[in-house]
Formats: structure tokens, sequence, C-alpha cells
């Protein structure tokens, strides 16, 4: 048991940001227009979803596993690779950015640096800004936001 848990900490403490970084653009990117049409309308018991709100959830719930893990790196108190995961997510939106008004789904989400914001809640929630170093290379053109 114990030769598992040493195993799963370092899985989870061997986070780089960079394939994160990749991983999450990848994730952005591949995310199909056609998947508004579910989502777009007037729904009973929830009324009408404009396609603009529609895809910020679909971006929403892409990026939602990646704060889980950042939750959970921090809950165990891998604070380094929960930076790591952290500056993951904040690059692969900053490569994401300027989409906004394209002709794709990230066309209809709102701007890409806005969904920034709950990577920097989180940190602050738990107390581990991330540090502007590590903030300042993930995500160079974003300075601006930090505010660790």
């Amino acid at each position: 048991m114990v030769e598992a848990e040493a195993l799963a900490t370092r899985i989870l403490d061997n986070a780089a940001w960079e394939s994160i970084g990749d991983e999450v653009e990848h994730a952005l990117r591949l995310l199909p227009l056609k998947a508004l049409g579910a989502r777009v309308g007037y729904h009973p018991g929830r009324g009408y979803t404009h396609e603009c709100d529609a895809a910020s959830e679909i971006v929403e719930e892409t990026l939602a596993p990646y704060l889980d893990d950042i939750t959970r790196r921090l809950a165990l108190g891998m604070t380094a690779s929960a930076h790591q995961t952290a500056a993951g997510v904040l690059a692969g939106l900053h490569a994401c950015d300027g989409e906004h008004g394209g002709d794709s789904l990230l066309g209809y989400a709102s701007e890409i640096q806005n969904y920034a914001y709950s990577v920097f809640a989180l940190l602050k929630k738990h107390r581990a800004p991330l540090p502007a170093a590590l903030y300042e290379v993930a995500c160079p053109n974003w300075m601006h936001l930090y505010n660790g």
C-alpha cells in the first residue's frame, strides 16, 4: 500500500506546464461548433440560452477537470505540481487568445482571458498564488491580469 501511494504521489507530482498547456489548447481548439446546437435556444424549465452563454458553458466544462486536478494537488500539499498544472491551463488559454469573434466555438465564448480568473480564484482560495516568474513565462501577454 505504501509503495502504491508513493508511486501515485510521484505521478501526480510530475506535471510539466508545457505539456498541460498543449493539452488544454488542443482540447479547446477541438471543441466542435455543432456542440452549440443542443444547448442554444429555448429549453423548458431553463428558458432561452444564447449561443455565447452555451459556448462559455462548454469551455468551462472543458476546463473543469484541470481545475479539479489543481484542487486535488493543493489538497495533497503538492503546491509546486499544482502551480505547474495552473500554469499549463493558463498557457493553453493564452495560446487560444484572439479566437473570440472567430468562426469556431471559441469565437462564441467570452474573451478567453476571462477563463483565467477561475484559475486565479482557485489558487487564491488555497492561498497558493502562482509564482510571478512561472506566470510570466506561461502567459507573457497577460501580466496585467496577474494579482499574485
